[in-house]
């Protein structure tokens, strides 16, 4: 059994011994200019994957451009020549220096496919080598081990992190894979782009054009003849299976059939007149000599060095956790998903998500079910046409872009890194960011709604962390962190945000910042916090000076917002523009039934039930959602007339919801997780009842007079030694205090049976008037349109235009 040359323990190890030359690069860079016509090509893979794609486009599109590919070998540097590109060893001084000239670096495995220490100063483009199935970079321990004290892993992680601030652009296939590799890579959204994989270009002309796969069929059996393989007349007619297992991280490969098993494959490609082609990972080599044989075909990088282009001509994919199973998948032909060593590669590696859920529930577990897997394919329509079905939805979630065409607008968007802000986006607009870009709601989106109704033609751009996020009508979406969303925020002249604005945001002459906040504080926050060092209290000053207006709710955020930020500026006292919709639903004391109705079937619930919204904050000492309450055994106390919905502070979406899957008990068809529901107004709109603990919906749901319940067992803790309170809460709260489940449950059935009569409701009807009064006075429904109002007189905005 041959072993890999390679293992992350190794690489890191050398990384580590390589510091000081990365310091030294690193200063020479400031001295060497870069040529913006020179670019540089390289793959782990070799001349190959989707920088070969790409450079290709480049050398069609751009003669101009010099095009060099960074090589391991002479090997190598004959198949760059022959794919027509110069060139150029990747280690020693001439990789070294022309890598340092370039103007843009190309990458499909890491900045080691070029030459590592030239890349500081380039434009650095990561193209990857495929969508990610199994766990990468800083999502996998694997990647990172080094043996050592902590010190030293310590340093090997800002190594990576370093690492990945050098590149510039991510390219992804679609949004999921776009989400994995931020999180692989730990990068803002905008540095990762959904363009599609270069590498499947020819692969998605393959799948549109039957004599472009046959071509593709063709040049794989001419391989096989050219490689010795004794391929007869017929072989033409017989069906092709490719097996391609992934990497081990050096470790063995399971799969390696045992004599029962090779006669048990034989007999199957026999019966089902098929040919199976063994491409083990260019890292990775399983001893496969002993299946080779009249029906079963080495096809290793040495004879074919990059794969996808002529996938066109498989059949079937046989494979594990490779990614080549996702790019098969635009073919829409049947995908085998083979996996021996499951368990132990999820301990090890880790998957993104569970095998089942990426094959559509199948997984063979030994060659014995392969072997009969094939042969049902092979026999059965029904059978194929379902795998066929499974692999156009794995297409569907993996390919944004089936049409082809990556190459050009990788391309493009290399291109617009080079722009300069004004070209980017439209000078004079408005810039939107709500919950550093994770929603789009809150009072930014109340003020869009009001400028865009009065300025219907003025730019209007949202800051957004994810590509499916939907922005208002007319309004352009800009990824956090990418160049356009760097440029919007640069050249806008009015800047409307609800939190911090981050990334060392200077507010330039003339432009106008709103800071709208996102909320009364009943808890301290800023300066006002209990142990805050001077650093934070320096960071506070900072971003306060940003703001040139502070949106507030009522007199008490007024006072709060001058202590806790320092804030010397404008605070405009309106109200808040997200609770208009609130207070425009109200009919008399009550909520209009139509806005009830409406809210509830935004959420998926029933007309007819009983709603329970359980809303808790965060909590400093964890991200992770809150659940103090205990939403599964709430919904299975209150029984199937109740609909419980939960939602969940932003700042904890990033870790997950509450898991509100179908239990067992029944309860969870009860349960509705709206915490990443684009507007919280539905939430309190169709609540019969609120629960919280100290969040600032409390504020939002006294505009539209929802009975409170306040769930708080830690409430001491909370108080005394988290956050304190900037009010006496426990005196004035307009709802039960509660530290026992029990109470709400029954609280909750008082209600059910009385309505708004409910003896607790009654007992808080002084101190809920006594709340709207103090903390919504302004709360009227038309915050939004005395905000812009004040924009204008302030000349952030211009008059609406005369109709």
């Amino acid at each position: 059994m041959s072993t890999a040359g390679f293992s992350f323990a190794s690489g890191n190890l050398a990384k580590l011994l390589a510091l000081p030359k990365y310091l030294c690069s690193l200063i020479l860079s400031w001295f060497v200019p870069r040529d913006a016509r020179s670019w540089v090509f390289g793959s782990g893979a070799g001349v190959g994957e989707g920088a070969l794609a790409l450079a290709r486009e480049l050398r069609a599109s751009d003669p101009d451009a010099r095009i060099r590919w960074l090589v391991a070998d002479e090997a190598e540097a004959a198949l760059a020549r022959d794919a027509g590109v110069e060139p150029v060893l990747r280690r020693g001084r001439a990789g070294y220096w022309t890598t340092l000239r370039a103007g843009t670096i190309v990458v499909t495995h890491g900045l080691g496919d070029a030459n590592r220490f030239g890349v500081t100063g380039a434009v650095v483009v990561q193209l990857w080598h495929g969508a990610p199935l199994k766990r990468l970079h800083l999502d996998s321990p694997v990647t990172t081990a080094v043996r050592g004290p902590a010190p030293v892993r310590a340093l090997l992680r800002r190594m990576y992190l370093a690492g990945s601030r050098e590149i510039d652009l991510f390219v992804a296939g679609s949004p999921v894979s776009a989400e994995r590799l931020r999180s692989a890579f730990r990068v803002a959204p905008g540095r990762v782009r959904v363009l599609g994989d270069p590498r499947d270009d020819a692969l998605a002309a393959q799948a549109r054009d039957a004599d472009a796969a046959a071509g593709a069929r063709a040049e794989l059996l001419d391989l096989l003849r050219g490689s010795g393989v004794p391929l007869g007349p017929d072989a033409a007619r017989d069906r092709l299976v490719l097996y391609a297992p992934t990497w081990r991280d050096g470790d063995a490969d399971p799969a390696v059939p045992d004599a029962a098993e090779i006669a048990r494959i034989r007999d199957a490609l026999a019966r089902s007149g098929s040919r199976l082609l063994v491409r083990s990972h260019p890292l990775g080599r399983g001893a496969y000599d002993a299946l080779l044989g009249d029906r079963v075909h080495a096809l290793d990088a040495g004879l074919v060095r990059d794969i996808t282009p002529l996938l066109g001509g498989v059949d079937v994919v046989v494979t594990d956790y490779s990614s080549i199973a996702l790019d098969f998948s635009l073919l829409g032909r049947p995908i085998v998903w083979f996996a021996p060593d499951l368990s132990a590669y999820e301990g090890s590696r880790g998957l993104y998500e569970p095998l089942a859920v990426t094959s559509g529930g199948r997984i063979e577990r030994s060659w014995d079910e392969v072997a009969a897997r094939l042969e049902e394919l092979h026999a059965d329509p029904v059978v194929r046409r379902a795998a066929e079905a499974d692999a156009r939805a794995l297409a569907a979630r993996f390919h944004a872009h089936p049409e082809g065409g990556a190459a050009a607008r990788v391309l493009e968007a290399v291109r617009r890194l080079r722009l300069g802000p004004e070209q980017l986006v439209a000078p004079g607009g408005v810039f939107f960011e709500s919950f550093y870009g994770r929603q789009v709601s809150c009072n930014p989106l109340a003020i869009d709604r009001e400028i865009a109704r009065r300025h219907p033609g003025l730019p209007r751009y949202w800051s957004v962390t994810h590509e499916l996020q939907r922005v208002p009508e007319g309004a352009v979406p800009l990824l956090v962190g990418g160049p356009e969303w760097h440029a919007a925020r640069r050249v806008c002249g009015l800047i409307v945000v609800n939190d911090w604005l981050r990334f060392g945001f200077r507010r330039r002459p003339g432009q106008t910042v709103l800071q709208t906040w996102h909320g009364t504080m009943l808890k301290h926050l800023a300066l006002g916090r209990p142990g805050v060092g001077l650093r934070t209290r320096l960071a506070i000053r900072r971003e306060s000076r940003r703001w040139s207006l502070l949106l507030s709710q009522n007199p008490h955020s007024t006072a709060q917002f001058r202590t806790s930020y320092a804030f010397r500026g404008e605070i405009l006292e309106t109200g808040y523009p997200r609770d208009d919709r609130l207070a425009r639903a109200l009919a008399g004391v009550a909520r209009n039934p139509v806005a009830v109705l409406r809210a509830r079937a935004a959420l998926g619930i029933a007309p007819d039930r009983r709603v329970i919204a359980y809303a808790p904050t965060w909590r400093d000492g964890g991200l992770t959602p809150v659940d103090e309450l205990g939403v599964r055994r709430l919904a299975a106390a209150l029984g199937p007339a109740w609909t419980v919905v939960v939602r969940g502070h932003t700042r904890t979406h990033a870790f997950g919801g509450y898991g509100l899957g179908v239990g067992a008990d029944g309860a969870s068809a009860q349960l509705v997780d709206a915490s990443r529901h684009p507007d919280v107004n539905d939430v309190i709109l169709a609540a019969d009842l609120l629960v919280t603990d100290y969040s600032s919906i409390m504020f939002d749901a006294a505009v539209a007079r929802v009975p409170m319940l306040f769930f708080v067992p830690d409430l001491v803790a909370y108080r005394d030694r988290e956050r304190g309170f900037t009010f006496d809460f426990e005196r004035t709260a307009p709802g039960p205090l509660l530290s026992d489940p029990e109470e709400v449950v029954r609280l909750a059935r008082e209600f059910a049976g009385d309505g708004d009569g409910a003896a607790w409701i009654r007992d808080h009807a002084e101190a809920s008037a006594a709340w709207r009064e103090r903390f919504a006075p302004h709360d009227d429904g038309r915050a939004a349109e005395r905000v812009v109002d004040a924009l204008v007189a302030r000349g952030a905005l211009a008059p609406a235009p005369s109709r």
